[in-house]
């Protein structure tokens, strides 16, 4: 019930805002209470992993599109194998308006913000008297809202704003805002959140630390370019400063732990897209279906791979190189699985690069029966901890002009975790003497890669270009030459689509007529 509830906002719109009638309930009906409107939230957050067919929608949010499009076309993802739905033309910058996980990511965010525009009027419009529950509901519909329009800001720059319930096209303004402008409204939301929403919440919903940390990421994406607002960053600081000091997080111990599905609720993850698995009986998740290594039974797609440029960065006692494996697995003489290694590779690229972050049992007695491989329970992380160490330690190098002696120490703690060593012991053969840009940024790559963070970090550092350029395909394998990328693929043309349904009102991103 609460999934078609979350569709009845149903409204008359051109196709790239349309929200399709889902449900006979009337919202006329509905809005009564508090129970209500927590269910109408729930359906907002479930817009983020909406498995539904209906208009391709799943190929937009964190069920497929979101885990493409902020993965591959860097230098840490790349799209071997596509069954069609234009993941390949993404990872070779041969991709064009009319791809289609660039429409369905627009599509998605936009029925993010629209449901959640509904929800913040409704309960104003409402008789509810002020209440913490109320509070937190406004707060946590501000915060989806804020965070669909912070990917839609950075993914392709100028957009329309919707910031009302939109029952008639004549509601609507197509005037693309300036990048400025949304950022404004971005950070207008997610400062009331952050006064709005308690410090604890219900599992798989933000807490207050949770919007802390996305109002610091904000910042700290403004102090980057394109924008390059340096007074930014000093704000980003101050909101990492405030998750730090909380206490309530901290770094576990198990890295490769907190990718299996199991450890996902502990000190370290701040935020997350929640799925459950729904075995054979429907779609549960594919975070780490998509990656994986190639087995027997096809657990994984393999789908999105690695390189060997990637892999042969990492140090070989960072432990963190384990999110790639050089192996497969087979069967023995007696049907149990064993490792099967490549040691040796003479190309550029070659198949067995394998992206293994993400885990999910590989048997039947471990998944559960009636597993499958496009249902598992591993959860997407949006802000981890680690994550809010190494943005602290950027912000105070893009506030100061060099990173102070806490921001190295927190690099160097997200470092000792990966390289198997004490977190609170310095250890001089582990330990960065000084940050830079270059470092940090590895860094980030080596922590949090194949999490949706490479794009954009690249992006924000201006290193997006020669990330890609400086890569060397094997053409045999059908990878072209990434030196196309160019200054236009610093944003994703408008979806053809929302074109057309404009009737060219909108129009297209500079580069790409």
């Amino acid at each position: 019930m609460i999934l078609l509830l979350a569709a009845a906002f149903a409204f008359n719109s051109c196709n790239f805002l349309e929200v399709p009638l889902e449900s006979s309930v009337a919202t006329s009906n509905y809005f009564n209470n508090i129970e209500e409107f927590d269910m109408v939230l729930t359906g907002v957050y479930n817009a983020f992993k909406d498995t539904d067919t209906y208009d391709n929608r799943r190929y937009g949010n964190y069920f497929q599109g979101m885990m493409v499009i902020t993965r591959v076309g860097t230098d840490e993802m790349i799209v071997k194998h596509d069954p069609g739905h234009g993941e390949y033309e993404l990872s070779n910058y041969t991709y064009t308006a009319s791809n289609q996980t660039i429409s369905r990511c627009w599509y998605t965010m936009y029925m993010v913000g629209q449901r959640a525009c509904v929800l913040i009027d409704r309960l104003a419009a409402s008789s509810l008297e002020d209440s913490e529950a109320k509070r937190r509901i406004e707060g946590e519909a501000r915060f989806l809202r804020a965070f669909a329009y912070f990917h839609l800001v950075r993914l392709y720059g100028e957009v329309p704003i919707i910031d009302h319930e939109v029952s008639d096209i004549g509601m609507v303004s197509l005037e693309r805002r300036s990048i400025n402008d949304v950022y404004d409204f971005v950070l207008s939301d997610l400062t009331k959140a952050v006064d709005l929403i308690p410090e604890e919440t219900e599992i798989g919903h933000v807490n207050k630390d949770a919007a802390r940390a996305m109002l610091g990421t904000v910042y700290l994406q403004m102090a980057g370019k394109p924008l390059e607002d340096s007074s930014k960053a000093a704000l980003a600081k101050e909101m990492f400063a405030q998750v730090i000091n909380g206490g309530r997080h901290a770094l576990v111990t198990d890295w490769l732990g907190l990718f299996d599905g199991k450890h996902e609720h502990g000190p370290e993850y701040i935020w997350d897209i929640e799925f459950v698995n729904l075995g054979s009986t429907g779609y549960g998740g594919q975070v780490g279906t998509m990656d994986g290594i190639s087995t027997p039974f096809s657990g994984y797609w393999s789908r999105c791979q690695t390189s060997r440029e990637f892999y042969e960065s990492f140090d070989p006692e960072d432990q963190r190189r384990e999110a790639i494996a050089r192996y497969s697995y087979v069967e023995d003489e007696n049907k149990e699985l064993v490792k099967e290694y490549y040691e040796d590779y003479d190309t550029e690229f070659d198949s067995h690069f394998y992206a293994y972050k993400f885990r999910h049992g590989l048997t039947q007695a471990e998944r559960g029966a009636g597993w499958a491989n496009w249902s598992n329970p591993i959860n997407y992380p949006i802000i981890r901890y680690a994550d809010v160490l190494l943005m602290y330690a950027e912000a105070d190098m893009r506030a100061n002009g060099q990173a102070g002696n806490d921001a190295l120490e927190y690099v160097n703690q997200v470092r000792r975790r990966g390289f198997g060593v004490d977190i609170h012991t310095p250890d001089s053969k582990v330990d960065l003497k000084s940050l830079t840009y270059e470092n940090l940024l590895a860094e980030r790559s080596f922590e949090l890669c194949f999490e949706g963070h490479r794009w954009y970090d690249l992006v924000r550092f201006g290193e997006l270009g020669n990330a890609m350029k400086k890569y060397h395909y094997d053409s045999s394998l059908d990878h072209i030459d990434p030196s196309v990328f160019n200054e236009k693929h610093l944003f994703y043309p408008v979806p053809q689509d929302v074109i057309d349904a404009s009737n060219g009102a909108i129009q297209q991103n500079r580069g790409w007529l």
